[in-house]
């Protein structure tokens, strides 16, 4: 998990205004086909919701992070409502069958979690990082 600030000019991203200070909470996993960003506002901290990138797993390494953004992405707001993201960038890359399962299959592991995630009624829950299988 790694905290970041976003730095670039203000972006709406389908409702979701991005601002330079805005907080990310950035939650990587090396055994899953996505990565997940909960995005904090920069005045309150207020949760405004969860940018989900669609990728192959993460690699660790002793300063970094990295991965293979596969363009999908998901993002998610505290109220429930969900927004699939750049599906068209998606089917134009030249993927294996195999990578083009295992992404969406990961969009709708998201889907599905966050579904639950949301239904808590409690607007400051973080992603759930534990696994049951």
């Amino acid at each position: 998990m790694l905290e970041a600030f976003f730095e670039r000019d203000e972006v709406n991203v389908d409702e979701m205004v991005l601002r330079p200070g805005d907080r990310f909470i950035e939650t990587y996993f090396d055994d899953r086909w996505y990565n997940v960003f909960e995005v904090r506002d920069r005045a309150d901290d207020q949760l405004k919701g969860w940018y989900c990138n669609i990728g192959c797993p993460a690699e660790f390494h002793e300063r970094t992070v990295s991965y293979r953004d596969l363009a999908l992405d998901l993002i998610v707001f505290p109220d429930g409502r969900q927004t699939v993201l750049d599906e068209d960038e998606f089917t134009s890359l030249p993927l294996s069958p195999q990578v083009h399962d295992h992404a969406r299959n990961a969009l709708m592991e998201l889907q599905a979690m966050f579904t639950n995630l949301v239904s808590i009624p409690n607007p400051h829950t973080s992603v759930n990082n534990s696994r049951s299988d």
